[in-house]
């Protein structure tokens, strides 16, 4: 089978054209299968194509956007390679830990201090689960990411593209839409009106 855009062989499984990216069936904008598979149970990560979505704002797109992992690592610890069910353990036990302690050292120095671990430890909880529910978790004021896989094991990973509207680069970046909601979209870093919405259950 071939791209009918730019005329190279695709696979017969192809949702989408792996030179120029083009929709390989009938002008669909949503992907399928594998292409959109991030983690095997091998746990690795391949280099595939994820489609984006389509233009921040608008009912549709004439260019579809795409971006790729350019950046994968295990999230280890001594030599460990952790896992969302770890995260979510750690969370559960440091806030009960905090809570039980406070209690003590309430009105002294280190109250602060349990007030800290408190909120450490109900991050690293909502972490957990939401790794284990829809795999992503964006780290904040970073460009990088945590991904799980289907076993739970747990990478960091860094996205990135190029702007199918100019030749500035994709990146992941958050939006304040309300006063105290935040959304993940992906902006193109030459024009910052080039957005497209990023759903990150594409990436399961």
């Amino acid at each position: 089978m071939f791209c009918k855009k730019c005329g190279d062989q695709v696979e017969e499984t192809a949702n989408f054209c792996s030179k120029c990216g083009s929709n390989i069936h009938n002008g669909s904008q949503n992907a399928h299968g594998d292409g959109s598979v991030n983690l095997a149970g091998n746990n690795k990560i391949d280099n595939s194509n994820i489609h984006v979505g389509d233009v921040y704002g608008a009912s549709s797109s004439d260019e579809t956007a795409y971006i790729d992992r350019t950046y994968i690592k295990k999230f280890e610890i001594a030599g460990n390679q952790v896992k969302s069910s770890w995260i979510t353990f750690s969370g559960i036990v440091g806030f009960i830990g905090s809570l039980a302690s406070i209690i003590s050292v309430w009105g002294t120095n280190w109250q602060f201090i349990a007030i800290i671990v408190i909120a450490i430890s109900g991050t690293l909880f909502i972490s957990g689960l939401t790794l284990s529910r829809i795999r992503f978790v964006r780290l904040p004021s970073s460009k990088y990411n945590l991904e799980s896989n289907q076993d739970g094991l747990v990478f960091i990973t860094k996205v990135g593209g190029d702007c199918p509207k100019c030749d500035g680069k994709l990146e992941l970046v958050d939006i304040k839409v309300g006063q105290n909601h935040s959304k993940t979209v992906v902006r193109c870093n030459r024009y910052g009106k080039h957005i497209w919405n990023f759903d990150p259950t594409v990436l399961k």
